[in-house]
Parts: structure tokens; C-alpha cells; sequence
């Protein structure tokens, strides 16, 4: 049932609602180091929320083999140097092009508007970044927009498109292999677009007056600090910390400088996010930028929309924000499960595996990925044998692994965060681990 093992620099479908196209990691075919080594222990696949280094977690070769999908392209050594000054300790650019590009086109949304409240923001995210003169620079946008032209941005993060419901309408998964190290390497990357909505509601839409702003724009960053994802913190606040030296060296928004907030988003458990929200909101956050997780931003969102200011994740991919009634408040940089969950099961297939198991973290997040691998997986031929979600606040998960072992899969896929370093020990002791 597996798929062609050489779909290159051709665009593909798996259905009718999304096409894809691969390539290496520099835009070429890509050869070397793309099938997963020969292996006594079962296939391994993570996702972008657990697709970090292990090198200081695990004994070296655990994960060697394990192959993964993360949301972004490939990200330039000029960016990287400008995140490095920003934060010299950051190792991990996960969504840092993402929370960047989030920044900016708040900023340009209000030169856009020439208002920074949230509202007037909220109408002009979509339309520039689409249908305009392309611009890849605050500076160099804002100046268009400064002569009246119509802009497209686009920016770290590559193309920005976005749909009618203020997602991005194509974007670009980078397909990674684990090595002996236990950290990281990309294999090649795929580009693919998401369907538009088909009908959008009246409560996804910005209603009402268009209230003035202080003429001071203000973020606000809703961002883990501390929590199991907190790995994807850092990289975020140093790109939403880049995209405001910029934009301020630049002669900032309406004329004034803008402003950040810094508030920790955690990872739910404890909910420590309504609260911190709370304080941004009384400190005059415009937009929020956040947060990382899913669940988080679910838990929040009513508050931040409800109150007239923006809302826009670099890491949210929950298919839940295609449809939620967000007043026309809610946006993000990141692509919708819809994209990573195909890219999955399109590279399962590749790899020639016909029976998987999907180990999922209930929540916004992990469940709406694991159905989306599942649906694809499906549809293109192959069998989903156990699909088990969990608790990510248990202290351990015996019983969950053993329903995966009992079905005999020849792949797992583990949708986890942190508490990955919690589960591979036990799919290890199973000897269901990538190794053993």
C-alpha cells in the first residue's frame, strides 16, 4: 500500500482538500539519509511537539532512526545570526520565524490601518498579506504603505498567505531523522496548501465600531516560559523581541515606539494562562502574540477577542481556530494540523509501513493532529491499529503503551510534548522502543 518513495519537486494529492510538493533541504531532490536506518525496534515518528534535542535525555542512539514532521521551512543562516543577538542561548528555532513574522505584520496590520487598536488591526491582517506589492521587511512595507501602495508580506517564515479566517493557505513541513546524537537533521522539506473555508460566519468577522487607539502600539507575549513546552518559548520571545528592535529602529508604528508585555502562557497544567493574560490585558496589550500550545490559546481566547485586541499564534495548529467564533479576532503563522497530519501519513506510506499505532496527548493539539494523520494514513491505504490518547499529567504510561504493544504496529507515532522523555523509556521496557 506504500506510496511511490520518490515524490520530488512534484506536487502530489492525498485528497481533494490538500496538495503537496517535496523537496530537499535546499530546494533540490533530496537522497542521502532519506529512509530510516535498518532497525530491530519499531519505527518511531514525532511531531513538532516533541521534535527537539535529546542529546542530554536519553543514552546516545535511543532515538536514532526516529523520523519526525515540523511545521516551518528551512530557516537562513542571517536569520539565525539575528536571533543569536537578540538571545545568544538560543539552540532551538522552532516557530522563531513564525513569532517574528506574527510581530511584524501586527505592526504593518496598524501602519495599514493607521490606528493601533485591536480591532482596526484585525481588518487589515489578511488583506497584506495577499494581492499587493511584495515586501519582506517592516521597513521596506511600511514605506510602501507610507505612498498608499497595496502590500503582500512576506517574511521569515516564507510565503504568507493567509485564508479567510486569518490562517496561512500554504506553507512548508520539514521532514527530520533523529541520529546517534539524539538530536535532529532535516531530510528534506514539502510544500503544500490547506483549503479556504468554505462559508465563513458572521462571528468570525470584525463587527462594530472601530474604536481609536492610544496611538502607543502595545504587545503582548503569551508565551511558555516555564512547562513542558517551554522549549518552545524561547525561540518565540526571541523572534517576537527581534521583530520589535527592528521595527522600533525603524522608526516604529504611528510614530512612536512600540511596546512588549512579557507574560508566561505555561503549559495548562497548572492553567496558569487566563491569569497572566489578565495582566496583559491591563497593561493596554493591542495584540497578543500566543500562545504556543493549542489547548492554551482555546483557554484564552474568549478573553482576548472579547476584550477588541488581537489575537495571533506562531505555534497554534489546531484545526479548532478554522471554525471557532473569534469575532474576526483570532490569527496565526503557523499551518493548521491539516497540513502536518498529511505530511505524516504520506511519509509512513513512503516508508513503507502498513500497520501504525498513534499515541496522542488529549488536547486541542493532540487531538486534532492525530486525526488528521489518521484520516490521510487511511485514506491512502494503510491501518491504523491502536489509537490511544492520554493523559499528559499522568505520572506514567504503562497501561497506554501496553494497548500499543498488544496490536503489533510496525510504526508509532507519539504526538506528545516533554513528557515524550517520560513515554520512550516506557516503549523501551515494552521493547517496542526505536532500538530495542
Amino acid at each position: 500500500m506504500s506510496l511511490p518513495r520518490r515524490i520530488i519537486c512534484i506536487a502530489v494529492s492525498a485528497s481533494a482538500a490538500l496538495a503537496t510538493a517535496a523537496c530537499g533541504s535546499d530546494g533540490s531532490p533530496s537522497q542521502a539519509g532519506s529512509e530510516p536506518p535498518a532497525k530491530a525496534g519499531t519505527q518511531l515518528y514525532f511531531v513538532d511537539g516533541n521534535t527537539a534535542d535529546y542529546s542530554g535525555d536519553f543514552e546516545p542512539g535511543t532515538l536514532n532512526g526516529v523520523r519526525a514532521t515540523l511545521p516551518g521551512g528551512k530557516i537562513g543562516d542571517e536569520f539565525r545570526q539575528r536571533i543569536l543577538k537578540i538571545n545568544s542561548k538560543v539552540k532551538d528555532f522552532t516557530y522563531a520565524p513564525e513569532a517574528y513574522d506574527a510581530t511584524i505584520l501586527s505592526a504593518l496590520a496598524a501602519v495599514a490601518a493607521k490606528n493601533d487598536s485591536g480591532k482596526a488591526i484585525a481588518e487589515q491582517e489578511i488583506g497584506i498579506t495577499r494581492d499587493g506589492t511584495k515586501c519582506t521587511s517592516f521597513k521596506q512595507c511600511a514605506d510602501l504603505l507610507a505612498d498608499g501602495t497595496d502590500i503582500d508580506y512576506d517574511g521569515a517564515s516564507g510565503s504568507i498567505e493567509m485564508n479567510s479566517t486569518g490562517s496561512p493557505s500554504a506553507a512548508t513541513v520539514g521532514i527530520y531523522q533523529f541520529g546517534q546524537d539524539n538530536n535532529y537533521k532535516n531530510v528534506r522539506y514539502v510544500d503544500g496548501t490547506t483549503p479556504d473555508q468554505a462559508n465563513i460566519r458572521a462571528d468570525q468577522k470584525v463587527s462594530g465600531p472601530i474604536p481609536k487607539g492610544n496611538g502607543t502600539l502595545t504587545f503582548g507575549t503569551l508565551l511558555p516560559a516555564t512547562g513542558d513546552s517551554s522549549f518552545l518559548g524561547a525561540p518565540q520571545f526571541a523572534g517576537v523581541d527581534l521583530a520589535i528592535d527592528e521595527i522600533n529602529k525603524a522608526g516604529g508604528v504611528l510614530g512612536k515606539d512600540v511596546k512588549q508585555l512579557k507574560g508566561d502562557s505555561g503549559d495548562g497544567s497548572p492553567n496558569i494562562a487566563p491569569s497572566e493574560t489578565d495582566k496583559l490585558l491591563r497593561g493596554g496589550a493591542d495584540v497578543i502574540i500566543g500562545a504556543a500550545s493549542s489547548s492554551v490559546s482555546l483557554s484564552v481566547i474568549d478573553k482576548i477577542t472579547g476584550a477588541g485586541v488581537v489575537q495571533i499564534s506562531a505555534g497554534n495548529t489546531s484545526t479548532a481556530f478554522d471554525t471557532y467564533p473569534d469575532q474576526g479576532m483570532y490569527f496565526r503563522t503557523a499551518p493548521s494540523d491539516v497540513l502536518q497530519g498529511q505530511v505524516m501519513a504520506q511519509t509512513i506510506s513512503e516508508d513503507g509501513h502498513s500497520n501504525i499505532a498513534i499515541l496522542a496527548r488529549q488536547d486541542a493539539y493532540g487531538e486534532a493532529l492525530a486525526k488528521n494523520v489518521r484520516s490521510f494514513y487511511e485514506e491512502s491505504g494503510g491501518k491504523v491499529v491502536s489509537y490511544v490518547l492520554y493523559d499528559a499529567t499522568a505520572a506514567n504510561y504503562t497501561a497506554e503503551v501496553e494497548k500499543v504493544k498488544a496490536q503489533h504496529p510496525d510504526a508509532i507515532v507519539l504526538i506528545s510534548f516533554d513528557e515524550a522523555k517520560k513515554i520512550v523509556p516506557e516503549l523501551i521496557k515494552a521493547g517496542i522502543g526505536q532500538n530495542g
